[in-house]
């Protein structure tokens, strides 16, 4: 089974970032995390003019939250810490100049 990866690379001004999850592109909050760190690095390098967001794989796109992470959600704080990984996604894009 191949592992989660985020992976990004440059072509030209165009920087690529890449998810996989082999549980149809699922996204677990230490994918979320990788997630947010390149789309911030890619919106902070000068040589990069536009990002393009793509799944790795021949499936599905992205299902959504990790389902095993969110039914271990037992309480208020796992509960935050869970749904802050997609905020920090998000907001990493809101605040991408690209």
């Amino acid at each position: 089974m191949e592992e989660a990866y985020v992976k990004q690379h440059i072509e030209g001004q165009v920087g690529i970032i890449e998810f996989f999850h082999p549980a149809h592109n699922s996204l677990p909050g230490d994918l979320l995390a990788k997630l947010t760190d390149a789309i911030t690095q890619a919106g902070n390098n000068n040589s990069i003019k536009v990002i393009v967001l793509r799944s790795g794989g021949d499936r599905t796109f992205c299902a959504g939250a990790s389902f095993n992470e969110l039914v271990a959600i037992d309480n208020i704080e796992s509960g935050q810490q869970f749904f802050s990984g997609f905020a920090n996604v998000i907001n990493a894009m809101r605040k991408c100049p690209k």
